[in-house]
């Protein structure tokens, strides 16, 4: 909206008024008789003070454009000689757009560092519990960053997906056969089409981790029989809300016993992720080998 005003701050002409006002509205009348109270506190003061300055002033504000709240630019620039005969030349421009998209960014911003903290704050208790059950710098090395290949691994499907979930498929792509190598023919996996909240996402990447490394090295994978089985399904009980339950069963590999120390991978498996969804988990050692159940409830799921 282009528009001239006198040194009473009178609108003398207008053009390209906006959606819902009449030129009747604004000829020979001011600002307090059109605007808001709250739209008026911002332009009469800038339009003053180019008055008195003979300075051109730029300011935003909001007013109603068929009956909805609208923001725009105003651009004011004096014109005439002197104070006497000065008057204003001004441009009102729609920013409705711009500002649509600083908020959009605002937003962004704000959830980027809450997500950066909530990963620092996993990645700090990965490398906590790592340390603690590490024996050598070696083995804590190898260990963490194992660990933080499968985070990033989790990181990239949600990336992907616009940080909206994970599908089933593509965990067990990324976490299992892709780590697994060769051993990867032997890994069989089959479930209903399910994506995971990326929370959910991420831990169930590194219980998926967890079993593979663990599988390549003492279980089934280890060997040139051995196979793995992972299925997940949504289970409905009758009188109970559905729950998603996800199974690692190995078969054919070298003979298992329960081992001695409680290493950060069965805490991890057993109390870390179980809680962060919601679920339980049990983890079973048995001769013919591991077998891992995870269960959450149907809300970790999008």
């Amino acid at each position: 909206m282009l528009f001239q005003q006198d040194s009473d701050l009178r609108y003398v002409w207008v053009n390209n008024l906006p959606a819902g006002y009449q030129l009747a509205q604004f000829i020979g009348h001011a600002d307090e008789d059109i605007f808001s109270a709250e739209t008026v506190n911002i332009i009469v003061p800038a339009k003053r003070r180019a008055l008195e300055s003979g300075e051109p002033q730029t300011v935003e504000f909001q007013m109603l454009v068929d009956g909805k709240p609208r923001w725009f630019e105003l651009r004011i620039a004096p014109s005439g000689k002197d104070r006497t005969e000065r008057g204003l030349l001004c441009a009102a421009i729609d920013i409705g757009e711009r500002k649509q998209t600083e908020y959009h960014m605002r937003v962004l911003l704000l959830e980027l560092a809450h997500r950066s903290k909530n990963l620092l704050a996993v990645i700090q208790g990965i490398a906590n519990r790592t340390g603690q059950t590490s024996s050598t710098i070696d083995e804590f090395n190898q260990r963490f960053s194992g660990r933080l290949m499968s985070l990033s691994r989790a990181h990239d499907i949600l990336t992907d997906e616009n940080w909206r979930g994970a599908a089933m498929g593509e965990l067990i792509r990324t976490q299992v056969l892709l780590f697994a190598g060769k051993a990867a023919e032997r890994v069989n996996y089959k479930g209903d089409h399910a994506s995971l909240r990326p929370s959910a996402a991420q831990h169930v990447a590194l219980a998926l981790y967890e079993l593979t490394a663990n599988a390549l090295k003492f279980g089934a994978l280890s060997g040139e029989t051995g196979q793995v089985e992972i299925t997940w399904s949504l289970a409905e009980k009758s009188g109970a809300k559905p729950q998603f339950q996800i199974r690692w069963i190995e078969t054919g590999g070298p003979e298992v016993a329960p081992p001695n120390a409680r290493h950060f991978g069965r805490v991890l498996l057993e109390e870390v992720v179980p809680l962060s969804v919601q679920g339980k988990a049990k983890l079973a050692f048995t001769p013919t080998g591991i077998s891992y159940t995870l269960t959450m409830p149907q809300t970790e799921l999008i």
